[in-house]
């Protein structure tokens, strides 16, 4: 499925939380670039957001950023809740490195 179409389903509000929890995952697994992180940003922050779909979120954005071999630590700072945790679990297994970046940036 092409990129506008996951943005319809995430954006469609008769969408089921699992289409759209789908949809974060496949973005996350196909679209690794800063624009498919911010909206997955955006998304986890919204008010409405279903915490299984925000905790997708985390793991989408810690899976792109492992995958480019990059991180924005300033981005992960500014996560919340179970899209934080999802996001610093799986980078901690992946690397630790990051991880101790991380919190020592921010006294975690």
């Amino acid at each position: 499925m092409d990129k506008k179409s996951l943005l319809e389903i995430l954006l469609d509000p008769t969408t089921s939380d699992a289409e759209k929890d789908d949809a974060v995952i496949e973005l996350g697994n196909n679209f690794q670039d800063d624009d498919t992180i911010d909206i997955l940003i955006k998304v986890s922050k919204d008010g409405n957001c279903d915490e299984m779909i925000a905790a997708s979120c985390g793991e989408s954005i810690a899976y792109i950023w492992l995958s480019n071999q990059r991180i924005d630590y300033e981005k992960l700072s500014n996560l919340k809740g179970i899209t934080l945790t999802e996001a610093l679990s799986l980078i901690k297994s992946q690397r630790p490195d990051w991880y101790k970046t991380y919190s020592d940036l921010y006294q975690i």
